[in-house]
């Protein structure tokens, strides 16, 4: 078992290539929460996370993931590349908050818990957030709650909240690098075999439960005209100022109606 966060920072190489194509910046997951879609890749990105180039990678070209680096199949990369841009990333899923269906609030999804033989999706973090935190400081006696929620429970997810049964909480953690090394121990009995594209190429079980969290607020301002601001006290003496410059006569106006009239007799007599 592998943490998505674990894999952060982690570096990529081309097999047939003999190449380092750059470090995982984000993981892709599909609509249905069930397994890694792909992998953003970057390559030369500064300290501050400026520069660099970009790539996608998707899950089906995933060849092994070490303690060290993650294999992928050169040829295999150009694959499905084309959806892998719309689909949601982890960090579209890590902060929302899960309450069970009886109402018990679980906490703050703050990790993903990943099979690193196959990019399978296992189950989501559990953390306590910032919040909880800081109440369990002033209150050591409150009672935690760790573990994490198995990914194919039957999840109602919500814009920052999700519902969740009240038997998908498992608790304790698995190791986080839990299976890494049977992985590698696997791939030499089977080395033929590409169990990433094979769970990648197969069907989703259950509707698309994730999105990314940049296609609803977007919608929602270009659809919702804008409100109109609030007037503080600052803006009142500008608004006035406003209206007394409306509500001004306008006497520049008839003195060039006038100079109009005046002096078309003048063009007249010297046609």
């Amino acid at each position: 078992m592998i943490k998505g966060s674990q894999l952060m920072g982690r570096a990529v190489i081309d097999m047939e290539a003999a190449e380092r194509l750059g470090k995982i910046k984000e993981i892709i997951v599909q609509r249905d929460g069930e397994r890694i879609a792909g992998f953003v890749v970057v390559h030369g990105e500064t300290i501050v996370g400026t520069g660099g180039t970009r790539q996608m990678i998707p899950a089906s070209a995933v060849y092994s993931i070490g303690p060290d680096a993650m294999t992928v199949r050169g040829p295999a990369m150009k694959q499905g590349l084309a959806e892998l841009e719309n689909l949601p990333r982890m960090s579209d899923i890590i902060g929302h908050k899960m309450v069970t269906r009886s109402g018990r609030l679980l906490g703050v999804i703050d990790d993903m818990l990943i099979n690193g033989a196959d990019g399978t999706v296992v189950g989501f973090v559990v953390g306590e957030g910032v919040r909880n935190k800081l109440e369990n400081i002033f209150n050591p006696q409150r009672p935690k709650t760790h573990g994490y929620v198995r990914a194919d429970a039957d999840l109602h997810v919500g814009k920052d909240l999700i519902v969740v049964p009240d038997d998908a909480l498992m608790q304790g953690e698995p190791s986080a690098h839990e299976g890494e090394h049977r992985t590698a121990t696997e791939r030499t009995d089977a080395a033929d075999s590409h169990p990433w594209e094979e769970r990648a190429l197969e069907e989703s079980t259950r509707p698309s439960i994730w999105r990314r969290r940049t296609d609803t607020p977007s919608r929602a301002r270009s659809e919702t005209p804008a409100e109109p601001g609030l007037k503080s006290e600052t803006a009142r003496p500008v608004e006035n100022y406003r209206a007394a410059e409306e509500a001004r006569p306008e006497t520049s106006q008839p003195d060039r109606e006038d100079e109009a009239v005046t002096t078309a007799p003048k063009d007249q007599s010297q046609a």
